[in-house]
């Protein structure tokens, strides 16, 4: 059994607002998607459809469940909506980098990691096609490190806080959580995964506690308090 990191990627390894992102996130897409599809109507089919792929607990992808619900609210086929939406993500979603601050210690910690030994599992929820996932690493300067496996709405049948969502990563790589440890800023989403026999660190940066977690993190601290765990050799 291989040690094993997972990082949580907004609010950990990429600072940010994120309830500012989502609004111009959604603000953005909507707007480009408008020659197809009037923009509040495109609001409400992509939060109908996102709820629905957050609910999901296997019944097919993230991205099977969201776009069976999503083509249907628009009335549309994947054939008019998938080369818009790549479309988006590959020429619009990049510009939205300017309400984001990256952190120098992001890519300095994850590979101080890697250096001492670990695997690398970046554990972002899996509600963002790969484009997406991949264009935000980028921004954390981050993209370029030895990921052993990224979570994306392709390739996951559930999301946070389900423990659905750690299982299946357990089981795909072969993971003992008691080598493991999740690294993250949600209480609910990410730290539930001490449940499962993860050790857990909470980033209280951009610290998101809705009171819901029901588990309490390992440790807790910015994520320069972190830089300074690993530099420590505290991880062991």
């Amino acid at each position: 059994m291989r040690k094993t990191i997972l990082f949580d990627l907004d609010g950990t390894l990429l600072p940010l607002n994120i309830d500012l992102f989502i609004e111009k996130y959604i603000n953005a897409i909507s707007k480009f998607c408008a020659p197809l599809v009037e923009p509040r109507a495109f609001t409400r089919a992509l939060w109908f459809s996102t709820d629905k792929m957050l609910q999901n607990e296997g019944h097919g992808t993230n991205e099977e469940i969201f776009m069976q619900h999503f083509l249907a609210q628009l009335k549309k086929n994947k054939e008019e909506v998938y080369p818009l939406l790549e479309k988006f993500y590959t020429q619009e979603f990049g510009k939205l980098q300017k309400y984001i601050e990256p952190s120098a210690l992001a890519q300095s910690i994850v590979q101080k990691v890697v250096d001492r030994g670990w695997d690398i599992v970046l554990a972002t929820n899996p509600v963002f096609p790969r484009l997406a996932i991949e264009e935000r690493m980028r921004w954390a300067k981050i993209d370029g490190l030895p990921w052993r496996y990224i979570t994306t709405y392709e390739n996951s049948r559930s999301s946070k806080p389900s423990l659905r969502y750690y299982e299946e990563i357990i089981d795909k790589l072969q993971l003992d959580p008691a080598q493991c440890w999740m690294v993250g800023n949600d209480m609910e989403e990410d730290i539930v995964a001490g449940k499962l026999g993860f050790r857990t660190y909470l980033v209280t940066d951009f610290l998101i506690d809705k009171g819901k977690g029901g588990q309490v993190p390992d440790y807790q601290g910015s994520l320069q308090d972190f830089w300074v765990f690993v530099e420590n050799d505290t991880l062991n």
